[in-house]
């Protein structure tokens, strides 16, 4: 692949879109397969810290509290060329749900009085999604591939929700098959790909719970959660000398993919209420020297609307923009990038009446990945 080819990738796959969970599923970070088509033996590490400015006011107080953690969301891969099939291996958050709403309440809350007006009904959530993804490419010609793998889902044993009716563990792992196909034209650096993965079943999820943290939890009977299925088209195409425009469009069936933790005993039910979402990233890139280049893009997603009875919804879409550069030397590229996402206003009112005010919220994150070619 030509440095023209390539310009247009600095921002793709380095900053992971600053995401907090929401009715749109809880995506941390979706699988990126543009490293496998780098020509010959490649690897990549990236790192993104991702700054939450996710605030909202209960019950109308004045005082606001941050209701999304602070993250750090690394990936890692690799591939091998064997003629004309690659081998690869790619290693990412795909998702979290990382909120602190159990810290917003004001002082004097009890949820068994009706002091309970002071308590806040966001939950504190602490669960990572991380995947692991083994992907072959076979070039039938220089302009058609085909692409197959398989991507294993894993929530770590660690992972707990609190929210005011409880405590909930949950673990569990699935491998979801991962298949796609791609046009290229290299003269004009065009490439088109589409890939999908289906629908599963996490056929091992386990949850237990409690009535508090600081009491012993037990297993759970029913509890599920599910895969959603999903479809990127990802495409690129010189248009001017030097001068490259690149987008995506992702759909992601999350309304069918529920995460579900049954009543247990005296311990409330909890589960999910997501929504299907459709995102769109479009940017160019421009190679200023064989050495330099840069890219700015665009992307955004509709949300469920301005209100929202769902506890762990903290916005109503997003806006953002991200800003890359990449520097070339040797057979070692080094590129970074600055996202600024702007969220949609929501207002959360709660079956229990308690309610949730976020407004004026912003994401930052700054990523670095470095490459090598072998």
């Amino acid at each position: 692949m030509t440095n023209f080819a390539r310009i247009g990738m600095a921002a793709l796959g380095l900053v992971s879109l600053a995401q907090t969970a929401s009715a749109g599923g809880w995506d941390a970070g979706t699988l990126d397969t543009s490293f496998m088509y780098n020509e010959g033996g490649y690897t990549e590490l990236s790192t993104a810290p991702i700054t939450s400015n996710v605030k909202a006011n209960i019950q109308g107080q004045t005082t606001k509290h941050k209701m999304a953690k602070d993250q750090t969301r690394s990936s890692f891969a690799i591939k091998m060329a064997y003629g004309d099939f690659d081998v690869g291996l790619v290693s990412y958050m795909s998702g979290a749900i990382q909120l602190d709403g159990q810290s917003a309440h004001a002082a004097g809350c009890n949820p068994a009085t009706a002091a309970v007006a002071l308590c806040s009904v966001v939950p504190s959530a602490d669960v990572k999604m991380n995947s692991l993804a083994v992907l072959g490419r076979y070039k039938f010609s220089d302009a058609f591939s085909v692409m197959a793998g398989a991507n294993r889902y894993s929530v770590g044993s660690g992972s707990s929700v609190t929210t005011l009716a409880g405590y909930y563990e949950v673990s569990g792992e699935q491998i979801v098959p991962t298949y796609g196909a791609a046009y290229e034209m290299s003269d004009i650096a065009l490439r088109i790909e589409l890939i999908a993965q289906p629908q599963t079943n996490m056929s091992n999820f386990t949850a237990k719970s409690s009535l508090a943290s600081s009491i012993a939890t037990t297993a759970v009977s029913g509890e599920s959660m599910k895969i959603p299925q999903t479809m990127t088209l990802n495409f690129q195409s010189g248009i001017a000398e030097d001068t490259l425009l690149f987008g995506s469009v992702r759909q992601a069936n999350w309304k069918n993919a529920q995460i579900d933790i049954p009543v247990n005993g005296s311990v409330s039910d909890v589960g999910s209420s997501f929504a299907n979402k459709t995102s769109y990233s479009f940017g160019l890139g421009r190679k200023f020297t064989d050495e330099f280049s840069g890219s700015i893009s665009y992307a955004t997603e509709a949300g469920g609307g301005s209100t929202t009875t769902d506890a762990f919804t903290l916005r109503n879409g997003h806006q953002t923009i991200n800003i890359g550069g990449r520097y070339t030397m040797d057979n070692m590229t080094l590129s970074g990038g600055l996202s600024y996402t702007k969220t949609g206003d929501v207002e959360l009112t709660h079956a229990s009446t308690l309610t949730a005010s976020y407004k004026d919220n912003t994401v930052t994150a700054f990523g670095l990945k470095v490459g090598f070619s072998f």
